[in-house]
């Protein structure tokens, strides 16, 4: 039996890396952020965000925060806050960046995102606590 071309669709986009003759189609551009999203700094949110992502099961390391205004790091720049697998047996891995309205990803951090999406790796810029958590059903899906 043949899979239909929805099928095809979806496990090509979870699995780039088994189709490198296939062009990756840059992400499209990210929607304006918006004001507020109810944390007073990206610390507050990330502190949020590990809880609520440990809560439905994945496992969360964290890069160091605040790593470019508190001194040097052994860090390489430009890496994501978030790296998240869940411990399925699927292999599952993505990254996550938290951004507080207003502020932007560096040059850096974009060019490591970059990297990391040309390797098959999925890099979610998130602003909310309710985009991380879509982008959360995404990859549980």
């Amino acid at each position: 039996m043949p899979f239909d071309e929805t099928f095809l669709r979806e496990y090509r986009r979870k699995h780039p890396h088994l189709f490198p003759e296939e062009a990756q189609p840059s992400p499209p551009p990210a929607p304006a952020p918006p004001r507020d999203n109810g944390y007073p700094d990206e610390a507050a949110f990330q502190v949020a965000a590990v809880r609520e992502l440990t809560a439905l099961g994945w496992h969360v390391q964290e890069s160091y925060k605040g790593s470019r205004r508190g001194g040097s790091v052994y860090m390489t720049v430009g890496w994501p806050d978030l790296v998240l697998y869940l411990p399925d047996g699927r292999r599952r891995l993505w990254f996550a960046e938290l951004k507080q309205p207003g502020n932007k990803p560096s040059d850096d951090q974009l060019a490591c995102h970059a990297r990391l999406r040309a390797a098959g790796f999925r890099v979610v810029v998130a602003y909310t606590l309710a985009e991380l958590l879509a982008a959360e059903q995404e990859e549980r899906a």
